[in-house]
């Protein structure tokens, strides 16, 4: 860190200080005008740490040297889309994003807004991109068949359901040769207590939850859903009406 940016730091600081001293001494003092003080000193801050922000410390990101019809990103995006990344437990937001489901990596741009890098996995949390949230998952003593990884979270309360999206390179046959191209698979988990199911097929999600399987089954009769019509929007919605039944 540098003396000029250790300067700042300083200055903020005794800024703050002053400030909650005349909050002290003026408690009526217009709530509106408070908050645009500290707005803009957080402002300020955010603006003098930015070059030196503890979110620029990944490898750089090494583009791929073939061409191919699909992309590895999630949504096959080429382009960056602001969203926010919890990293070692600071939310950063407004960060340009691309998650890159071949590498399992989340890619940025450096605060130049050209170079490209790698955020160290290890050390996001959870993510939001394109309206999608995705955490961080471990696997430990009682789940050791799960991969450590990214997975988005389609439904989160007494239970979880999270759908493991991943891109591998496969190769095609073309008019001059061979190609290559990323395929995508999906598998979709459960997590009740501590322990993770998988879900990848209807009759392996009401086993999950054999408990409430007939009721479940109705709840689907009912409101007469398929889990071919829309998996995850049906995974998710039983997921709700076995915490609301099992309460």
């Amino acid at each position: 860190m540098n003396k000029r940016f250790t300067l700042i730091l300083i200055l903020l600081f005794c800024a703050v200080v002053s400030y909650n001293k005349v909050l002290a001494q003026d408690k009526v003092a217009d709530s509106i005008q408070q908050r645009k003080i500290s707005a803009n000193m957080a402002g300020v801050f955010n603006s003098a740490v930015k070059e030196q922000s503890a979110l620029y410390n990944g490898p750089a990101f090494i583009p791929y040297t073939f061409r191919t019809t699909t992309t590895a990103n999630f949504r096959d995006t080429t382009d960056f889309y602001n969203g926010w990344v919890n990293y070692n437990g600071i939310v950063y937001t407004n960060v340009p994003l691309i998650y890159n489901m071949e590498k399992d990596a989340l890619v940025s741009k450096l605060f130049n807004g050209v170079s490209l890098y790698t955020l160290l996995s290890d050390r996001v949390y959870d993510f939001n991109v394109l309206g999608h949230h995705f955490i961080r998952v471990w696997p430990d003593a009682a789940n050791p068949q799960i991969e450590a990884g990214f997975y988005e979270d389609l439904y989160t309360n007494k239970i979880q359901v999270l759908a493991r999206r991943t891109k591998e390179i496969q190769k095609e046959a073309i008019s001059k040769g061979t190609g290559s191209f990323f395929a995508e698979k999906t598998d979709y988990f459960l997590k009740k207590g501590n322990k993770y199911y998988n879900v990848n097929s209807e009759g392996k999600f009401y086993d999950a939850l054999k408990d409430k399987k007939k009721e479940l089954k109705q709840f689907l009769k009912d409101n007469k859903l398929k889990f071919g019509d829309n998996t995850e929007r049906v995974m998710a919605g039983l997921a709700a009406y076995y915490d609301h039944i099992t309460n």
